[in-house]
This record gives C-alpha cells, sequence and structure tokens, in this order.
C-alpha cells in the first residue's frame, strides 16, 4: 500500500499550512474565543473560496470529491493552529448526514448553501437521561427530550436530531432553529469552541423534516461519527505537533545554569519521549482514517483504537509540554494552555479514552474480527 501523499494531497497541505499561518495567529485564537459568535465569519468565507467547505463531498453535489485522507490533512491543520470554525459540526457532522441520509431534493437545498459558507449545520446525537423520541401524529412527528454537547448549534441555522421512533428504528430531522418548542442553551467549551444543550419540548415536526424518509438511520449515524472521530484524531495530532515543536524551541531560548536547557540529557530524553508520543499518534490516526471506507466492525475497530491511543499520547504530551515550560506554561502568554486545553476536550468528545478502550475490546473479543487484516483493501471492495 503505497501511504504516501499524492501531489494534490501535498498542495492542500502547503496552502492549508500558508494561510493558517499568516490568518490564524495566537493572537486571532484569543480576539475569536473571545468573542460572542466564538468563530470568525471572515475566516468561514475564507474556507468556502478555498474550497474546504466542499472538500468531502461529490462533485455532483457541488463538492471537490476528496476522501477521508484530504479531510484528515486539512484537520491537522486546524489543529496545529487552534481553529475555532465549526467544520467538523456543520460539515462533518452534519453535511455527513445530509449527504448519507439525504434525498435528492433534501441534498439540493442543504449542500450547496453549506458548501458556499451561508449555512451552518450542527447534528444532536447525544441523549441525556431525557432521550429524544419521536411519536406519529396525524401526518406530523412530536419531538420530545433533550440533547447535550450539541457541537456548533449556538451558531447553527439547521439542527439534526436523531430521535427513536415507536418501532425501535432511529430517524433524524431537519429543524430550523427557529422551531416552536426547540430550547438551545448554549456555553463555550474548554477549548475556546462552543456548544449547547437543546430542549425539544413537544415540537411538531413535519413529515418532510424527516431526513431521507422513514428509513433507519442508526447504521448512518455511525458511519458518520465514526468519521467525525476520525477527523478529530488528525486535529489532535496537528495540536501535539504544534506542542512538541513550541517545547523543543522553548528548551533552545531558557537558560539555566548558564546555558539553555536543552542541553541537558534528560531534558532531551523528555523531549524524545514526546516526539515518540506524537508519532505513534499519527500512525493510529491513519490506520482509523484508512479504515472508514471497511466494514462496519473493522472501522469501529481502527477508530476506537486511535481514540484511545491518542488520548494516552496526548495526555502525555501535553503534561510533559506544560512541566518542560514551568508555571509560564499554564498562563495566556503562550499558546501551550490552549493547545493542553483543546487535548483535553478531544479526550472528552465523542467519548473517552476509557469508552473507548471498552468498545475495542467488545469487538476484538469476536476472535473472527481479532483475526482480520488490519487495513481494508478497497481494490479487492
Amino acid at each position: 500500500m503505497d501511504l504516501q501523499y499524492t501531489t494534490e494531497q501535498k498542495l492542500l497541505r502547503e496552502s492549508a499550512g500558508k494561510f493558517l499561518a499568516a490568518s490564524y495567529d495566537y493572537t486571532s485564537f484569543q480576539k475569536i474565543s473571545g468573542g460572542e459568535p466564538g468563530w470568525s465569519a471572515a475566516i468561514w468565507s475564507e474556507f468556502a473560496r478555498f474550497g474546504w467547505l466542499g472538500l468531502p463531498f461529490a462533485e455532483e453535489q457541488g463538492g471537490i470529491g476528496g476522501g477521508p485522507v484530504e479531510v484528515a490533512i486539512l484537520m491537522e491543520a486546524f489543529g496545529k493552529s487552534l481553529v475555532l470554525e465549526p467544520y467538523l459540526s456543520s460539515v462533518i457532522l452534519g453535511g455527513g448526514l445530509v449527504e448519507a441520509l439525504g434525498s435528492q431534493q433534501q441534498r439540493e437545498s442543504l449542500l450547496p448553501p453549506l458548501i458556499e459558507g451561508k449555512l451552518l449545520l450542527a447534528f444532536a446525537y447525544q441523549d441525556t437521561s431525557s432521550p429524544v423520541k419521536a411519536q406519529r401524529n396525524g401526518s406530523n412527528y412530536v419531538v420530545s427530550g433533550t440533547k447535550n454537547t450539541v457541537l456548533g448549534a449556538p451558531g447553527a441555522h439547521q439542527i439534526l436530531v436523531s430521535a427513536a421512533l415507536g418501532d425501535g428504528a432511529t430517524a433524524v430531522f431537519v429543524l430550523p432553529r427557529s422551531t416552536p418548542g426547540l430550547t438551545i442553551r448554549p456555553y463555550p467549551m474548554v477549548h475556546g469552541a462552543r456548544a449547547a444543550d437543546i430542549d425539544f419540548g413537544a415540537v411538531v415536526v413535519p413529515e418532510a423534516a424527516l431526513l431521507g424518509g422513514n428509513q433507519n438511520a442508526a447504521d448512518a449515524i455511525d458511519r458518520v461519527i465514526d468519521s467525525a472521530i476520525a477527523a478529530l484524531c488528525a486535529d489532535a495530532v496537528g495540536a501535539m505537533t504544534a506542542m512538541v515543536a513550541r517545547t523543543v524551541e522553548y528548551t533552545k531560548t531558557r537558560v539555566q545554569f548558564g546555558q539553555p536547557v536543552a542541553k541537558f540529557q534528560a531534558l532531551q530524553h523528555r523531549m524524545v519521549e514526546m516526539k515518540v508520543r506524537e508519532e505513534e499518534a499519527r500512525a493510529s490516526c491513519l490506520f482509523a482514517t484508512l479504515s472508514l471506507a471497511g466494514p462496519a466492525a473493522q472501522r469501529a475497530r481502527a477508530v476506537s483504537g486511535a481514540k484511545a491511543k491518542i488520548g494516552r499520547c496526548a495526555r502525555a504530551v501535553h503534561q510533559a509540554a506544560i512541566q518542560l515550560h514551568g508555571a509560564i506554561g499554564t498562563t495566556d502568554e503562550l499558546s501551550l494552555g490552549a493547545y493542553a486545553k483543546r487535548l483535553l476536550a478531544y479526550e472528552m468528545l465523542f467519548g473517552t479514552t476509557r469508552d473507548h478502550l471498552r468498545r475495542y475490546a467488545a469487538i476484538i473479543s469476536d476472535p473472527g474480527i481479532a483475526a482480520a487484516g488490519l487495513l481494508y483493501d478497497q481494490a479487492r471492495s
């Protein structure tokens, strides 16, 4: 298997890196994270102009037709630059569900404005103790319950919500944020991005709002969430890469006992360990990314394995980076704390490290799955 980037992928990585280095420095991050929306409309427009909002979508839908590798390249660049724009929530989750489940009419009405940067989506999937249910009422549905930690919901124009139907199936409804009975309770997350808890108080929903008609959406939801986890893994790798680089650079300038601390052998060993963790995380992320097109069990094994592995690596890297910087590493003066918070958020989103270790263990307990080849051969499919 050729694991080298193509010419187009290299250009994507270089162009994303150059733009973000010039337009999204730490000062910009602080200004954006401190603002009311928590993201920049001007930066989002640039994402649309570069075609990044259409990257994962098919060309017939107005997209570029990129795959998981291209998404991972872009997400790694976002992690390096602490990007707060709602790419994961709107494009990967929301847009991914529309493309996977939506009817032709729904795709045509939702995807073009999303790709143009004029529409933001958010997917509410995480239930609380009051899970969301949808009951048929004539030609409508009545949706009730609560979803929590809905990424990007405060700024979204349309909310996609998963709901359990009476027959045990799962459906996804598309609701404008102004829908009567829908209450959005926004809050900032630890790393600066915005999320919300959403209450559905007996919301009356027309049948036309059912994404893709009356079909069980559970499998499509699992695929899209696994894709989002793999993308988030790439974001974490980008953040770890930045932390390692900043730590190495800092130890070259911090002087103790008349010489840079980078010359102390014990600290050199610590930084080598950080770099090893970074490379382990990158390999795990690549494995998950290349497994997204595989069968459900193989995909889930790779994604949960990567989420758990990168969670452990991320914690080791950000703890070591802060320790090597000393007290200044915990202040807002340096970007280090922002990266550490981003990696802490990574550990909690879409299930904790422990959650994914349990999922991974349950999957490989099947001897047939455990003995299967690691990488999915798309050429044979």
